[in-house]
């Protein structure tokens, strides 16, 4: 599976795709593959979805999606081009300084309100990512293991299981894995009543320094205070 981009053009501009040109207006939206470049348009965003990325969004949006009774095969075309207005491209601007994730979701739920039938397929054929060594840690990413770990559990050296990493989600395994389990341990913060040090251990951390200086850096607080402002 390739790589998704997103391009946003604020002035006209044109898209170089595989030797054809094509002209984009202002204000549009592009959903792109990778290989494509955009000349011109002044760029308010130029941003590349990676498969595990788009896979994990599909279980977001299911409702969001309808389904095609014939099955037909999905080809993602050179471009799609969608228009935007100065409302929504100042909320994705702030998305884009807050979190990838929501910025993804912001704009894949974007897109399927203008053309379903195109981005259902589009997220559909992402939903059939199948990796079974991807698959094992993120049902046991909670386990305080580090990426070396993972990699002799599974029988594959570091170096593989991080290009793995890398096509999938654009990122190392273990900055994936921190990442995850911050984002966990944040959830559990805000939804239960169980002490910090519990949460990190169970989100995986096997040192309570190690988590709390690691939150902090990511949500610009510590589990502390934020468990505090909760309760």
């Amino acid at each position: 599976m390739s790589v998704v981009q997103i391009i946003l053009f604020k002035e006209a501009g044109k898209l170089h795709s595989n030797g054809v040109v094509t002209s984009i207006a202002a204000n549009q939206l592009v959903v792109t593959s990778e290989q494509a470049t955009a000349v011109g348009g002044y760029k308010k965003l130029n941003m590349f979805c990676y498969p595990g990325e788009i896979h994990e969004l599909y279980y977001e949006v299911m409702d969001l999606l309808i389904e095609d009774p014939n099955n037909t095969p999905f080809y993602m075309a050179a471009s799609k081009s969608l228009p935007v207005f100065d409302n929504l491209i100042s909320v994705i601007e702030q998305l884009h300084s807050v979190s990838r994730k929501l910025l993804i979701k912001f704009i894949f739920t974007y897109c399927l309100g203008l053309d379903n039938s195109y981005f259902s397929k589009l997220l559909s054929h992402y939903s059939t990512h199948n990796d079974s060594l991807l698959n094992y840690i993120e049902e046991n990413f909670t386990q305080p293991w580090s990426v070396a770990q993972f990699a002799d559990d599974l029988g594959i050296e570091v170096r593989k299981l991080n290009l793995l990493f890398y096509k999938n989600y654009g990122v190392s395994a273990k900055k994936w894995l921190l990442e995850r389990r911050l984002v966990f341990a944040r959830q559990q913060l805000v939804t239960t009543q169980k002490k910090v040090a519990d949460i990190a251990y169970e989100a995986g951390f096997s040192s309570h320094s190690h988590f709390s200086g690691s939150f902090k850096k990511r949500f610009q607080c510590s589990p502390t205070q934020l468990n505090a402002d909760i309760t």
